[in-house]
């Protein structure tokens, strides 16, 4: 049986757009909750709500993270509340990709279609938490892209960041078309009190045409002394 392969353009255009659009994202980490109550019309509930409210037991979710679900004529992600908050942005983010996407929620998970989409959406939830821009901004203004280094940026799992590190090592942004190009200056712009937040230009930088014009001068002078004209 024959199956598609993941659309990573695909995801990361969509990821991009709500990057660029959304009204809820100051910073980050940001509340993942507001991001998906304003693009959508999900609802979000944790297990211990929905156990309560609903009657559903925890088991029946399939999941002891979070799960997408269609009930009673609502999509509600349900999410384990006793996970810490930067595994539950993660899961949030995550099952909000299945929805933006157009997954079919109900797959056996021997079905080949049913990886194909888990890695959509982990890459779409990576993409929202950790933009790929700004990483890449941080590693232009000089500093050394660890996964400790994303982990402390953007407070997620040791995981997430070290998963994150070792996919943007393995792309090439130069191979990126026009259309997955297109929202970068815009997406480095708006976040731009973050980046300065987390990596905040040096000295040398920020003077950086002065550093080399005054040294240009010194050497020029230094030059002239040379000049046999001047002896």
């Amino acid at each position: 049986m024959t199956c598609r392969k993941p659309d990573f353009k695909k995801v990361y255009t969509l990821a991009n757009e709500i990057l660029v659009s959304n009204k809820s994202i100051d910073t980050f980490p940001y509340s993942i909750k507001k991001l998906v109550k304003e693009q959508s019309d999900i609802q979000t509930c944790s297990f211990s709500k929905a156990e309560e409210k609903y009657h559903i037991p925890i088991k029946n979710f399939g999941s002891e993270s979070a799960h997408l679900e269609q009930y009673l004529g609502a999509s509600i992600i349900f999410y384990n509340e006793k996970e810490p908050k930067y595994r539950i942005r993660f899961d949030l983010g995550h099952e909000f990709g299945h929805f933006m996407l157009g997954h079919e929620t109900d797959l056996a998970k021997d079905n080949p279609l049913y990886a194909i989409q888990e890695i959509e959406a982990n890459c779409f939830a990576a993409q929202l938490l950790m933009p790929e821009q700004l990483i890449r901004e941080c590693g232009n203004r000089g500093y050394t892209i660890t996964p400790d280094f994303i982990r402390r940026a953007f407070e997620v799992s040791d995981a997430a960041a070290s998963m994150r590190k070792a996919t943007l090592a393995k792309t090439n942004y130069e191979w990126r078309d026009r259309t997955e190009k297109l929202f970068d200056d815009i997406i480095i712009s708006r976040y731009g009190d973050f980046l300065d937040k987390v990596a905040p230009k040096r000295r040398i930088e920020i003077f950086n045409s002065f550093y080399y014009d005054e040294e240009f001068d010194k050497q020029r002078e230094r030059d002239s002394w040379l000049d046999p004209r001047r002896r």
